[in-house]
Formats: C-alpha cells, structure tokens, sequence
C-alpha cells in the first residue's frame, strides 16, 4: 500500500514497479490514491475528445494518460489498484481474459467482505456512448446488482503485464461528467443516465467505506487466494529512482499526455 499520490507520481510508481517486476520475476501488488481528482486517459484517447479542459481547470482536476488502455477515468473517491505480473509467472500464460477474471476474484471478495454484493460482469453488458470508461460495462469489470463498480485495464508485453483498475468509494457523477465527455446533451441527464449504470462501494454497503477499510480488505483478500503469499514492502531505492526519472520525461510532460 503506497498511500495518496499526484497523477504523475501515480503512473510513474506503477511503470517502475512493472519493469522491476519483469526484471526479478516477482509480482508487484500496489493499492494507492490520488491527489488532487484526477482524468485518466486510456493510453489511445484522444485528449480533446475526451476531456473538458476549461471545466477541468475550474474544478481543480488534474489530467494524465494511462500506459494501459480503454477510456477516461475520474479518480477521486476510490482505491486503485495495480497487479505487474512477468512473463516467467503463470498468471501472465493464462491470457488476457483469464487473467483479469483471476485478479478480480479476490476484488470480489473483498467487496463481499464490506457488505457489497459484487460479481463479475455478465457478457454482453452495455451502456452509452461517453469518453467514460464507467458507462461501458464490460466482461472484464465487476458489478453490483448490475452496475459497475469497478473498471480495469491491462497493458501486455513480452515481459509481462500491468493491469490496474478504480474500485470506486462514492461516485460524483456531476464532476465526472462534467470534466469528461458525453454523448447526452447536458451533464445532468449524463449523470442521471450513468446513476443506472454506475454504482459505489459506499451506496452498496450503505454506509461509509473508508480508503483504508477498502485496502486492508483488498490485502486480506489477495492474501487468501490460492497460490499467493503477500510480503509487505515498499519501494527499494532503484525503484524510486526509476519513478523519479520517469515523471518529468513522460507522465509530467503535457506533450505525452496529448500525444494524441
């Protein structure tokens, strides 16, 4: 668990940790947050599409983009997590679908754990036309009596693959989209739209799930799946220097978060 983090630092600590990860063969299990709010863009999203940048600045919500893909996503009220997993490990050969349905079992666990009925998405699901990444339900997402409550994504080389996702505490539907960009024709009928898709950790527990109840939860969770032995760790020196050098020639620059 690395606590809160800026967007910039937040990418950088997941990237370092990846390459140590296909370096060593060791997995890398990670659960943080974000300060300030935060748009993420999947790694091929168009920034000017995607994104409202003047709502953006009168809100105070910062931007990055994603090494991994799929659509925007607001990281606010929620615990992300992320999984770097080497070629060597036999979760990498299981394939993409497989292995994000195992990494996702002890989600659902830890979300059963604190009072919220959660399940793997069901193939088929749909939603609407958005740059959100939370109004398109998809076989790889967990959901709540039938909304979505937490999205991932996964990016896969040779060496390995970094999967992370949002596990979302309390929705604002309102800032979402009011900083990222939708199909309907204002952001309240947006977020009124989303509401039947989109769903919380905290409204399905009904009651206030904290940042810290939501990780210990989710270390529990993972510590008790088959074949896992969780050793608590921080960064080693190297790593932090890979992060460090990482965010001011990528994730700090404005021209790679808009390469697109």
């Amino acid at each position: 668990m690395s606590g809160i983090g800026t967007p910039y630092e937040n990418m950088a600590t997941d990237e370092a940790l990846f390459d140590a990860a296909c370096t060593s063969g060791v997995p890398v299990l990670r659960f943080y947050g974000w300060t300030p709010a935060t748009a993420s863009l999947g790694f091929a999203q168009r920034a000017s599409e995607a994104l409202d940048f003047t709502e953006m600045d009168r809100r105070h919500v910062a931007w990055v983009r994603r090494p991994t893909g799929g659509r925007a996503v607001l990281h606010d009220m929620e615990v992300t997590y992320s999984v770097s997993v080497p070629q060597s490990d036999p979760l990498y050969a299981l394939g993409l679908e497989a292995s994000y349905e195992w990494i996702c079992g002890p989600i659902v666990a830890a979300l059963l754990a604190v009072g919220v009925s959660a399940a793997l998405a069901p193939h088929g699901s749909t939603g609407f036309v958005s740059a959100s990444c939370f109004t398109a339900p998809g076989t790889t997402d967990i959901v709540a009596g039938h909304r979505k409550i937490v999205g991932s994504a996964q990016m896969r080389t040779r060496d390995g693959f970094l999967q992370h996702g949002s596990i979302i505490l309390k929705n604002d539907l309102e800032k979402l989209f009011a900083v990222v960009r939708t199909s309907q024709p204002n952001v309240h009928d947006a977020a009124r739209q989303a509401a039947q898709l989109m769903t919380s950790v905290s409204d399905e527990a009904h009651r206030a799930v904290s940042f810290g109840e939501m990780a210990d939860t989710l270390v529990s969770a993972f510590s008790a799946a088959e074949g896992v032995r969780l050793l608590p760790d921080s960064l080693t020196a190297r790593e932090a220097l890979n992060a460090a050098d990482i965010v001011p020639r990528k994730y700090g620059r404005e021209d790679w978060n808009a390469f697109r």
